[in-house]
Parts: structure tokens; C-alpha cells; sequence
């Protein structure tokens, strides 16, 4: 979730990210992006994603688990880039928006943002390989995010988190009990995952 996910530095240049799509048109160089998964997928071996809950999801408001038949549709994997890639990416950002810097307004069309700034395509691919092999749908793979669809039984079974619902101030909610798990292998390229709850993201004021 975004709103879980802000402690990610890449998850706070998003907003600025999607500026950069809108318009076209710069020429792109770049280095290729480096691999980040360079181990085999070990399922033995998991490592948790910090800050993926919300606090609403507390024992207090707990009212059980949902079945596992539960669809649970567009959820996404929020990636991670490479460190010379998130710099080059800041890099870009403060040139576009900088009226003395002769990049000024050179915008990006979203297939030059998506080639210049996503995973290798073999993280990519052994990332959404992954995903088939628990069981989910992979919907669309985006610059920073993989959209998947699938079941609270299999999120249940792929990312050792069980979706509960929740009453939360006379409403009924469904989310994540605790922080998603990965195989470690794969958390080099994988900051969180969005939309493992029903609430809407929090605003300014704090009131949801």
C-alpha cells in the first residue's frame, strides 16, 4: 500500500514519477539497469516487509478471517530500483523541473520512462514467475509495479499473511493481520505490496 509503504525512499518520487509520464519527448540514454535478484528462489528462506499493515488492523477491531475464496484483484508488488538508478532518476527529475538546466520540460513518454527507469527483464520475469507459481493472475507489469490478481487463500499461502476483517468505527474492512513475507531472493527488487486492504489511503487531515 502506499500509504504503508512511504518509509521506501523510491515510493516517495512516485507522485513525481507520473509527471514525468505525461508528456513526450526526450531522447533517453542510459546504462542498462543492473540485475537485482541473484539467487535462486529459496522458499525456506523469507524475509518480512515492514510497513505493510495498517494500524487500523488491530486486535481490538479484529472480527476474524475472511474465506479463502475471497478475491482479492489488482493488488501490486511495488519494485525497487537499483541505487544508481533511483539517483539517476532524482537526477532527471531536477533537471526537468529546473527552468536554467537544458533539460528543461524535455519530458518523457511512459515507454521511454518504463525502458529507461524498471527492473532488469530478467528480475521482471523472475519476479511475475513467481507470482504464476503461487497461483496469481498477472495482470500488467508497470515501470515500478507488478498488478496481480488472485485469492485471500493465496496471498495467504504466498505471502504468510492472513487477510482479517476488521470493524473499524461501525464499518467493516478487510486487511492484512500482519507484514507480508517474500523469499528473501527476491527483496533486493520488491519495497511492498499495495492493496492487501480495503481502506482508502490516509489523508493530510487524518480523517478517513
Amino acid at each position: 500500500m502506499l500509504d504503508q509503504c512511504t518509509h521506501s525512499r523510491h515510493l516517495a518520487v512516485v507522485p513525481l514519477s507520473l509527471l514525468v509520464l505525461v508528456l513526450a519527448s526526450a531522447q533517453v540514454r542510459s546504462e542498462p539497469t543492473r540485475r537485482l535478484i541473484t539467487q535462486a528462489i529459496d522458499e525456506s528462506k523469507q524475509v518480512e516487509l515492514p510497513g505493510n499493515t495498517r494500524p487500523e488492523a488491530n486486535i481490538d477491531n479484529d472480527r476474524g478471517m475472511v474465506p479463502d475464496s475471497l478475491p482479492m484483484e489488482h493488488m501490486r508488488l511495488q519494485l525497487r530500483l537499483p541505487m544508481e538508478k533511483e539517483e539517476e532518476l532524482d537526477n532527471l527529475l531536477q533537471k526537468i523541473q529546473d527552468p536554467n538546466s537544458p533539460d528543461y520540460h524535455k519530458w518523457l513518454t511512459p515507454e521511454e520512462f518504463k525502458k529507461q527507469f524498471s527492473l532488469a527483464p530478467e528480475d521482471i520475469e523472475t519476479i511475475a514467475n513467481w507470482l504464476k507459481s503461487q497461483g496469481f493472475t498477472v495482470n500488467v507489469v508497470n515501470a515500478r509495479s507488478v498488478d496481480f490478481s488472485g485469492t485471500a487463500g493465496q496471498v495467504r499461502y504466498a505471502f504468510r499473511t492472513e487477510i482479517h476483517y476488521f470493524d473499524v468505527r461501525g464499518v467493516r474492512h478487510i486487511a492484512n493481520l500482519s507484514n507480508p513475507q517474500i523469499p528473501a531472493a527476491l527483496a533486493p527488487a520488491v519495497a511492498g505490496i499495495v492493496s492487501l486492504n480495503d481502506f482508502k489511503p490516509r489523508p493530510i487531515n487524518g480523517v478517513q
